[in-house]
């Protein structure tokens, strides 16, 4: 009678296994990035994004793996990362073609979150610098 009631039991786990599988969420991760717009400093800036987690490289340096996904990462000239991350505030600043440091300004970061089931990355307006 055991062996029966274990082989029951082993046949209702396979049946309701694949349902588990379907509302499972693949191991996933995503790219959270804000876009910075310096264009009223003209065109040859150079703009570095700090965050709690910590800051991008700084002109001249070159990016290296953080220890901390979160801090910003130069995706190009305008745009950051912060890994799956989404930081509420950030520092940025903006250097003039020879290294030297034209402006410092802080922005509040407002992200629209993802509504998939499993996640997906935020989204966050341009953060737009004045002189």
């Amino acid at each position: 009678m055991r062996k029966a009631a274990i082989a029951v039991m082993g046949f209702v786990l396979l049946l309701t296994l694949p349902a588990c599988a379907e509302n499972a969420c693949p191991a996933i991760g995503w790219n959270n990035v804000v876009t910075v717009d310096a264009a009223a400093y003209g065109d040859d800036v150079f703009i570095q994004l700090c965050t709690d987690a910590g800051c991008s490289a700084a002109p001249g340096e070159e990016p290296t793996p953080s220890s901390d996904p979160a801090t910003p990462v130069r995706a190009d000239d305008t745009t950051f990362g912060f890994g799956m991350a989404a930081p509420d505030e950030a520092l940025v600043r903006v250097y003039a073609a020879d290294g030297s440091l034209v402006a410092e300004s802080e922005h509040t970061i407002s992200w629209t979150h993802s509504t998939d089931r499993c996640g997906g990355p935020s989204t966050a307006e341009p953060i737009v610098l004045q002189p």
